[in-house]
């Protein structure tokens, strides 16, 4: 789920003429309904464009937040991203199944092929919360529920828990390397867009000072130009919701 900041300038540079991610069928056993099988789409191309899209101020990067990328089971009415689908403990596995049981979310789930609806959205938040997962991760969901909710009153409302969360990770946590870095931008980010602009300028120039390793090189260096730029836009009002949902290519 790591924010893919690391990304070069050159390397956007070069992203691919077709603007597409394709993915192709697959199937995989339901975790929840033996014998039956769940719609697990594995992804075929991509390319680097995917962090030039609007989706960026969030740290959200396709395919992540397609509706492919939430696997589907018809029988049970489970869902989840491919990276935690069949990965829980007993006590995980046994809460889900009687919170499945009790929603019946199923025959929802076979009236809505498709897109990603209010009611899979918040289905699938509740199956998270379900699961034990550390902070950085639940940081991450808000991000990604705030852009699923672009323009809603409600994305905000992620927000403003998100950079709850990132000021307890930061005061209480070790943050290091890509993972201070995302919670210092996020925190830049969101302050602005809640109007504590001089917060969100100290926030972003801590970033210029972490010290990390340039993708390319190999070496030590300190920031993350990507993210940089990034902060720029948003001090420069080009991450503003009516600016960035206009433009946005997903």
């Amino acid at each position: 789920m790591r924010a893919a900041f690391l990304i070069t300038t050159a390397a956007l540079a070069l992203a691919a003429s077709a603007r597409a991610i394709t993915f192709g069928n697959e199937t995989k056993p339901d975790p929840f309904a033996p014998g039956k099988t769940c719609n697990t789409p594995q992804m075929h191309s991509w390319g680097s464009y995917v962090y030039g899209w609007s989706s960026k101020y969030d740290l959200i990067f396709s395919p992540r937040d397609y509706p492919m990328w939430v696997w589907r089971c018809e029988e049970s009415g489970y869902i989840s991203f491919p990276s935690e689908f069949g990965k829980f403990s007993d006590a995980e596995k046994a809460r889900i199944a009687k919170y499945l049981a009790e929603a019946n979310f199923g025959p929802t789930l076979k009236a809505e092929r498709g897109g990603l609806s209010e009611a899979v959205l918040l289905h699938l938040e509740r199956l998270y919360e379900l699961r034990d997962h550390d902070d950085l991760f639940r940081a991450y969901l808000l991000r990604y529920f705030a852009w699923q909710n672009r323009a809603k009153p409600v994305a905000d409302e992620y927000r403003k828990k998100a950079l709850v969360l990132y000021r307890k990770l930061l005061e209480t946590s070790d943050l290091k390397g890509d993972d201070l870095l995302e919670a210092l931008y996020i925190l830049g980010c969101y302050s602005y867009k809640f109007g504590q602009v001089d917060e969100a300028k100290k926030y972003f120039e801590r970033i210029k000072a972490v010290e990390t390793t340039d993708p390319e090189t190999k070496k030590p260096r300190r920031g993350a130009p990507y993210l940089e730029g990034l902060a720029k836009d948003v001090l420069e009002g080009k991450a503003d919701d009516k600016v960035r949902f206009a433009n946005d290519q997903n």
